[in-house]
């Protein structure tokens, strides 16, 4: 906590280059405590929000809750209340580095009008997605996990990635690709979020299967998931041929020199390791935020990569 306080006392004075990469780090790392939440089925740890039981911090044992709090939050979680105090600390430290990203971002767009319309109008609606995620971040809690809004919830995700890395390369010299080399890089970033989204309608099925088969018959999830996990599985060829043809197209150009080459044949390297480990071994401890951190890395990456070049 002493470091984000010196962050924070330290803002005003730093660039909006600096601290545009500070946020997008705590975004990163948001990402990865929300994966965490997920693979632990932590989501509903806090019944309410943005209080967490009724309390801005959350008890540690039910005797610190009020005696009939099972009838009291039965509703908002189906009746399957039981207090866990592992799942509702992870979901409250969530919470807390969303409002702690909330927060850089708010600084950063503070930091952003000095630089002009160009960054500040892209850095905006970043900030607005991050408002955005932060309300249908309580829709997530009242919908109880409700299909539908936690993809959404991913989308915006990748908006808020999107305009931040926009404003940040604005000013920044750009490298000369052709058109069709820069097409590739574009619809391979289209792949990934479409893989993303798929990931995310996998994890909303597991939801259902773990309502139905329960936590602890951990080897029965995924044979029991629908035909979505076939297709999101299957997917994964595609993003192998289509990215192999990207390596081919760029592989002998300036971007061959920058660490995107690299980056994206290891990321994906990651994100394919990761998953078959998931399916094969039974969701192992941190193997599905790993697997959606690299990911949305790689999305990242290419996003970057797409407005660092420009067509010869």
């Amino acid at each position: 906590m002493v470091s984000f306080g010196c962050i924070l006392f330290l803002a005003p004075y730093m660039s909006f280059q600096r601290f545009g990469t500070i946020t997008l780090i705590s975004l990163y790392v948001l990402i990865l405590a929300g994966g965490i939440v997920r693979s632990t089925g932590s989501g509903m740890g806090c019944p309410d929000w943005p209080k967490c039981f009724g309390q801005f911090i959350p008890p540690t044992h039910a005797s610190e809750l009020p005696y009939n709090y099972q009838e009291i939050y039965k509703e908002k979680l189906h009746g399957e209340i039981l207090f866990n105090p592992v799942k509702t600390w992870i979901e409250y430290i969530n919470r807390l580095f969303g409002a702690l990203t909330g927060l850089f971002m708010a600084i950063t767009l503070f930091l952003s009008f000095q630089k002009g319309k160009a960054v500040y109008l892209p850095t905006l609606a970043a900030f607005i997605l991050v408002m955005g995620n932060a309300v249908l971040g309580k829709f997530v809690v009242d919908s109880f996990l409700l299909p539908g809004v936690v993809t959404m919830h991913m989308l915006l995700t990748t908006g808020v990635l999107f305009f931040l890395l926009k404003a940040m390369q604005v000013g920044k010299s750009t490298l000369e690709i052709t058109a069709n080399q820069r097409n590739w890089i574009f619809i391979n970033g289209i792949i990934i979020v479409a893989q993303i989204l798929l990931g995310t309608q996998v994890r909303e099925n597991m939801d259902g299967v773990i309502r139905l088969v329960g936590e602890n018959a951990k080897n029965q999830w995924i044979e029991n998931l629908d035909s979505i996990y076939i297709i999101h599985r299957t997917f994964s060829w595609v993003i192998l041929a289509s990215h192999y043809y990207l390596w081919q197209k760029v592989r002998h150009t300036a971007l061959a020199e920058t660490r995107y080459v690299k980056g994206f044949v290891f990321l994906i390297g990651l994100s394919l390791i990761s998953g078959v480990i998931m399916a094969y071994l039974a969701l192992p401890l941190g193997s599905q935020p790993i697997h959606l951190l690299s990911s949305l890395m790689l999305f990242g990456l290419h996003v970057h990569a797409w407005l660092n070049t420009r067509t010869a």
